[in-house]
This record gives C-alpha cells, structure tokens and sequence, in this order.
C-alpha cells in the first residue's frame, strides 16, 4: 500500500490541521484572558500554542517523508495559497452570503480575500529576491535598517555585522519596505 493512500497519512494529515488550528485557537484564548486580566493563564496558553504549533511541524515533517520545505519552497507554496484564496475561495464565499443575503459577512470575506491577495504579492516579492539571491543585497544603492537595534545605513548590501549591536545580517531589511 502507497503511504499517501493509508489511513495513517489520512491520520496525519488530520493530525496537522487539529494542532494548526489549535495553536491559532489558543493564541487567541490567551489574547482574550489577558484582557480579561487573567494574565497568568494567558502565557500558559502562550505555551500549549507553542507546544501545538510544535506538534504541527512534527506532522507536517512525517507528511513530508521527515523534511521541512526550505524558504523557496515555502515561499512558492505560500504565495500559490495566498493567491488561490485571495482570488477564488474567499470570492465564492462571499458570493454565497451575498446570496444567502449575508451581506456583512459578504464584505469580511471580500475584506480578507483582498488581504490575502496582498499578501501574496508581498510574499511573491520575498520569494523573488530570493531566487535572485536579493534579499540583502541590492542591485542598487538602499538603506537598511537593523531589526534588534534601529541602526540605519545605506548600500548595496545590509551589513554582515550590525556595527551597533553586533547582530548578524539576518536581522536586517530593506528599510522603507513594511512587512504587512
């Protein structure tokens, strides 16, 4: 029997989708009781999430045949997602509430699916400059601001070293360009 017709990838894939929706889900449990004042139980939530999200990564690896996908895979697959919902999911679903005469819930949908189509091109520009090998240094002069301290400096390339803070180039981004 193939791996992906068994029950047990059926299973996992199952598995996967609970704990993503559990982490999401207690991450927003942990919102509400800590503005409900409960701040003790909100970081016990901040905890099970990360256990949860934890789990999520160990179901998705298994899907895998035990490997993650890298940034361009993850970056390619994100933008295919963001595009397919933003363009086509949440469209049908907002023409069914406007059918059903759910027009506010007709408007959250449209609301989120132009969202998401942002998001796809914000991810699509990552995923650019990484296949381009651009996403620390540009084909042209730029600043560049360091994300642990605020340092700003401008060139063709982020710092290797952070000259403020010492932290490496991974902590920096072009300045000016916001993530959403």
């Amino acid at each position: 029997m193939e791996f992906q017709q068994s029950r047990t990838f059926t299973n996992l894939q199952n598995a996967y989708n609970m704990e993503l929706m559990q982490s999401t889900l207690y991450s927003i449990y942990g919102d509400i009781v800590r503005q409900e004042g409960f701040r003790q139980i909100g970081n016990v939530y901040d905890i099970f999430q990360r256990n949860n999200k934890e789990h999520a990564r160990i179901w998705l690896r298994q899907l895998n045949e035990g490997v993650l996908p890298d940034s361009r895979e993850a970056l390619q697959a994100s933008v295919q997602q963001e595009y397919f919902n933003g363009n086509q999911l949440y469209r049908e679903y907002a023409l069914i509430a406007n059918e059903e005469g759910y027009n506010d819930i007709e408007a959250l949908f449209n609301g989120v699916a132009n969202i998401d189509l942002n998001h796809a091109l914000q991810l699509e520009m990552y995923y650019d400059d990484v296949i381009r090998n651009q996403v620390f240094c540009k084909e042209q002069p730029t600043l560049w601001i360091c994300m642990q301290c605020g340092n700003i400096m401008g060139g063709d390339c982020a710092p290797e070293i952070c000259p403020v803070c010492g932290f490496p180039q991974s902590v920096y981004r072009q300045y000016g360009v916001e993530p959403v």
